[in-house]
């Protein structure tokens, strides 16, 4: 129970330093500044599953499935902590070299260039910070991983109202104020793995650098692949429509984060949880759980729902102000998906925690798919009420489509 209340904490601060954060730049910048930031910052959450390389998500499950031997444990984290500055590193040249086609072609914003070339000096620090974070959770030492991620949160949201509002620097210091707090913590969270990393010239013979590659490969895959699925809608209304109509978007998402902030944080415990109980075959208590937690998360996540049907307009408009009014209908449209989809997202992990994270890819790549064809169809014609309609389609075919696979891996013995 601890474990899921410091997962919580940890979340819960997360959603309202940025929440917070949105609201103050929302009003500061309006929703053409807005959703200038929130193309940038999609873009470097996008590039930061590569660069990340789904290491941390590996040694989550490795930490957790050898916690009984702590040699291999070390051989793992430290593979993993090497593999990160080498990904991360690769991600930001990358992100760096192509910023001004990604700006210039594809989203028509000159202002965007500079931007993302600043984001790209982070993607090494966020990769080591995603393997420190992986590793606290594996060891299921969630007080750490909270310090860590309320911290680094707090950090953000200080340093960016520092930047905007005291020196105005407006969208410019919005995207230092993430940058600068990720490069520190980076740094800092090596701190949390010094004493499981050693240096040994055999750590680059075995097998334990290709298990955890061969994990992430497909874990980048399925998550970069799950993100754009439940980003794309922002980032197709940038390429259609413009950055101010993105900024509507974006306020409609932020209350998004009050359905999903609860599956979320059991995410993060039924991770290890299932890797774990799969490990020792205990697959009735594995079952058990999984049962609880979906039809808890679900109810919970339909009260908070109706709550926001209520009394959404009236927030927008205290929060944001009338000129974010066209976020409403949006937010109406999306939380119908989000709020059937809240039941999986709580244990979203499961294919990756048993280790079929080909299947998860998979998974992914159609839900993508499906997400990106309904955004074509829809933007276009309907605008954000179009790409609200495309993702909560998508989001529940996908939830319908994930659980009649779970159902059907239990009934044939969990051999798929």
């Amino acid at each position: 129970m601890k474990d899921i209340q410091w997962s919580f904490i940890s979340l819960l601060t997360a959603s309202l330093s940025h929440l917070l954060l949105r609201i103050l730049l929302g009003r500061e910048l309006g929703p053409s500044g807005l959703g200038l930031y929130t193309l940038v910052f999609t873009i470097y959450m996008f590039g930061m599953q590569f660069a990340a390389f789904g290491i941390g998500a590996a040694l989550t499950k490795y930490v957790a499935e050898f916690s009984d031997d702590i040699n291999k444990v070390k051989e793992y984290i430290s593979a993993g902590f090497f593999s990160s500055i080498v990904s991360g590193s690769l991600i930001g040249i990358v992100l760096f070299l192509f910023s001004g086609i990604i700006s210039l072609n594809v989203f028509r914003l000159p202002e965007m260039v500079e931007l993302l070339k600043i984001t790209a000096v982070c993607f090494p620090f966020i990769a080591i910070y995603k393997a420190a974070t992986g590793t606290l959770n594996g060891f299921r030492n969630m007080k750490s991983y909270a310090f860590l991620d309320i911290s680094l949160n707090a950090s953000v949201l200080l340093v960016s109202l520092i930047l905007v509002f005291l020196l105005k620097l407006c969208t410019f210091g919005a995207v230092l104020g993430f940058v600068i707090p990720t490069i520190f913590f980076g740094i800092f969270s090596v701190i949390f793995l010094r004493s499981n990393i050693i240096f040994s010239k055999t750590l680059f013979k075995n097998d334990i650098f290709k298990s955890i590659l061969n994990f992430g490969v497909y874990v980048v895959l399925g998550n970069s692949i799950a993100y754009l699925y439940s980003h794309i809608d922002s980032l197709m209304i940038g390429y259609y429509l413009s950055e101010t109509e993105v900024g509507f978007y974006a306020v409609a998402a932020i209350f998004i984060q009050g359905v999903t902030l609860i599956p979320g944080a059991i995410q993060k415990i039924s991770n290890p949880m299932i890797s774990k109980n799969y490990g020792l075959k205990n697959y009735t208590n594995m079952i058990v759980f999984i049962k609880k937690v979906v039809s808890k998360v679900f109810l919970l996540s339909l009260c908070i729902s109706l709550f926001f049907v209520v009394f959404g307009k009236l927030l927008i408009c205290k929060l944001f102000g009338n000129d974010y009014l066209p976020a409403y209908v949006p937010l109406m449209i999306l939380l119908i998906g989000y709020t059937v989809h809240s039941s999986y997202y709580s244990i979203s992990t499961f294919f990756s925690s048993i280790g079929k994270v080909r299947l998860s890819f998979k998974i992914a790549v159609i839900s993508a798919l499906l997400n990106l064809i309904l955004n074509i169809l829809l933007i276009p014609k309907y605008g954000i009420i179009g790409a609200a309609s495309a993702t909560t389609i998508s989001l529940i075919t996908m939830t319908i489509l994930k659980f009649g696979l779970i159902r059907l891996f239990i009934k044939r013995g969990w051999v798929f």
